[in-house]
């Protein structure tokens, strides 16, 4: 890649993004690579450019939103610790920029979900919930898989995630941890009423349909995007284009987040290493 331009989205909520920003546009210039801050959608693509997301992991998905249809490459670089979708800390930043301005980062392509109900159609790289409008958010749904029902699940909803989204919300529901950059599409229930209902992974050109028999909410990567009335049926599917994301031959591997994030280590507590 000849480096010639580097987009950024920024957290401006942490106290230390905009001093950082400053630094990275100053070492733009110094590079002679243009510097755009950016904050609305951009769909141009643009081979000759990366995006940094600063922040952390939630920044990392609102930069995969804003450029989900342009395909430029996102390096995540963590204000705070280690990220699942971030590259570098805050004080390695100027080594990153450096690996990618000497082409010395790989590319991991990483599946997003295309949903659509009504008139209302997005996509997500981590998941896609649906739960119940009340404080309880008991809801009631009809998953379906090909010509037939999956299960009914009575309970506070179903988590649909990419194995990028399945250490996120769906983890935390029981949800099974999948490697990245497997494609596939995991099915995961919430205070399931049933005790028999498991999490359940799906072919990732497959496509699901919830039918809800109760009024329920949409949730995007976090995000409120719609209120779904009873008996609509919202379809969900491998989204035709990825998440590219820059990897840099020396950040720490997957299992080496998950260790940092989730205290994985061997019987001895010894801790993983990668």
């Amino acid at each position: 890649m000849s480096l010639q331009r580097i987009y950024f989205v920024v957290n401006t909520s942490k106290p230390d993004t905009l001093p950082v920003l400053q630094e990275m546009m100053a070492w733009c210039a110094e590079h002679a690579i243009e510097a755009i801050p950016v904050s609305e959608p951009v769909r141009t693509e643009d081979a000759d450019a990366i995006v940094v997301a600063l922040g952390g992991d939630g920044t990392v998905l609102r930069a995969a939103d804003l450029f989900a249809e342009s395909g430029i490459p996102i390096l995540g670089i963590n204000i705070g610790s280690l990220g699942f979708l971030t590259q570098s800390s805050l004080d390695g930043w100027a080594a990153a920029l450096e690996h990618v301005y000497d082409d010395r980062f790989s590319i991991e392509e990483r599946m997003r979900l295309d949903y659509q109900v009504d008139q209302v159609r997005g996509t997500v790289l981590n998941d896609l919930v649906v739960t119940g409008t009340s404080d309880s958010r008991f809801c009631e749904l009809e998953l379906s898989w090909g010509d037939g029902i999956v299960s009914a699940y009575p309970g506070d909803g179903l988590i649909l995630a990419t194995a990028t989204g399945s250490t996120a919300y769906s983890l935390s529901a029981g949800g099974p941890v999948i490697v990245p950059p497997a494609a596939c599409i995991l099915a995961t229930p919430h205070a399931a009423h049933k005790l028999g209902l498991r999490p359940v992974i799906f072919p990732a050109d497959e496509i699901l349909r919830v039918r809800p028999t109760t009024d329920v909410q949409l949730i995007a990567d976090g995000d409120f995007v719609a209120s779904v009335e009873a008996e609509s049926e919202i379809t969900v599917r491998r989204a035709d284009r990825a998440t590219r994301l820059v990897r840099l031959a020396d950040a720490p591997s997957f299992f080496r987040v998950l260790d940092a994030k989730l205290n994985w280590a061997d019987p001895d507590g010894r801790r993983l290493t990668g």
